[in-house]
């Protein structure tokens, strides 16, 4: 079938799926990934295997545009404000999740990159699921807020713990008496990676600060979106990364950041309905036999992690600073749910970990995979459930 056929089937009937799940009371997200599923090779096989080959490009720009918005909400002066109320939460959440993963995973399969590996990916959420949800249901607040920054940390935490697991485990592997050289490497990768962001950010703010014209500016920031994704790949750095730090340049930089994001609101809806109905085509339902103990070891402590952590973390924040005056305790107690979906980035870091160190044969990828599609379909409904339960807005809002 044509790839321009294949891609207007996909936004048309994606759109439908998300139209029909939203009047059926579920998030638009999971009838994204219902129809995408329904289209892929596992059922109706409209989109095949060599179309999503084919189609890699348009995934990267997707996810370099992910980055790039999930940048934009990493406000350093709401960090400071509020990092008292959040930052321990967040950093309980994060690392409980990586830990409770590891020591089963490492204690059934007796492989240790692997248990790392899975650990630093179970602690990735889902940016694209949880950003179109929080825009369809039109989410504002204090949650809100702070699960978008909670995304945002997640998203740039598992990138660089990646980045510099990735390099370590390769020094350990294939240059074990060469530890400066490893050090070296990783310094290197992460380095230029911060520094290609923080360069097309510059660039960025002194080019669109001269563009008055809306049209023009989206024109502008999709190129340089294209060029940070490319320039990423052709360096060999992690192109996530790079459009996460030029993010994060913009939106600190420039006293008007709301007009770059808000360009971008014009074109980020149709994206985010192609990344996800595709990435629920590349689901592959075969997997779920083949997902095994490994695979529940790994849902289970992910989710286990992610709603601990952040309960136990919002406890310590209290204990120690004595100051959580700015998150609710029903926030707190519901914000490990909305963080339960998982999606593109821990999919696309496996394939990358497979490719790079001698895991056992397809391991990482067939528990993600299977994980993922568990988490894709139950994490939007923990999501809307957190959401309404926190009572940030109200049914009017919601715009069922």
């Amino acid at each position: 079938m044509d790839i321009l056929l294949t891609l207007g089937l996909v936004i048309l009937l994606g759109v439908l799926g998300g139209e029909l799940a939203k009047k059926l009371d579920f998030p638009s997200v999971t009838g994204y990934l219902f129809t995408g599923i329904l289209l892929g090779p596992s059922l109706l096989g409209l989109v095949d295997a060599s179309v999503l080959t084919s189609i890699d490009p348009i995934i990267d720009f997707a996810l370099g545009l992910i980055g790039f918005s999930l940048g934009g909400e990493l406000k350093v002066r709401f960090l400071q404000k509020n990092w008292d109320d959040f930052g321990l939460i967040f950093l309980g959440e994060s690392f409980l999740t990586l830990i409770l993963v590891v020591i089963p995973v490492y204690a059934f399969s007796g492989s240790f990159p692997l248990a790392v590996v899975l650990g630093v990916l179970a602690t990735a959420s889902a940016p694209a699921s949880v950003l179109s949800t929080l825009n369809e249901k039109k989410a504002t607040g204090d949650f809100p807020e702070l699960l978008k920054s909670m995304v945002a940390l997640d998203s740039l935490f598992c990138i660089t713990l990646f980045s510099f697991t990735t390099i370590l485990l390769k020094g350990y592997f294939y240059d074990a008496g060469n530890g400066s050289g490893v050090l070296l490497q990783l310094g290197y990768e992460l380095g230029l990676a911060l520094l290609a962001g923080f360069l097309i950010g510059t660039v960025t703010i002194i080019i669109i600060n001269r563009v008055l014209e809306e049209r023009k500016r989206l024109v502008l920031l999709t190129g340089i979106i294209f060029l940070a994704v490319g320039a990423a790949n052709q360096l060999g750095l992690s192109y996530l990364l790079v459009t996460l730090t030029a993010g994060i340049m913009i939106v600190n930089l420039t006293p008007n950041f709301g007009r770059f994001f808000t360009s971008l609101h014009v074109i980020d809806t149709p994206v985010l309905v192609l990344f996800l109905t595709l990435a629920g085509a590349s689901l592959e339902l075969q997997a779920l036999p083949q997902l095994g103990f490994l695979g529940v070891i790994y849902i289970t402590f992910r989710t286990l992690g992610k709603i601990a952590g952040s309960t136990l973390g919002s406890y310590a924040c209290g204990f120690l600073t004595g100051n959580c005056s700015h998150v609710e305790p029903q926030i707190r107690k519901y914000l490990g749910f909305a963080l339960i979906p998982q999606a593109g980035i821990a999919v696309g870091l496996a394939l990358m970990a497979e490719q790079e160190l001698p895991l056992p044969e397809d391991a990482a990828v067939t528990t993600i995979l299977g994980a993922i599609i568990f988490f894709q379909l139950v994490g939007p409904f923990m999501l809307n459930f957190a959401l309404k339960r926190t009572n940030d807005f109200t049914e009017k809002n919601l715009q069922k």
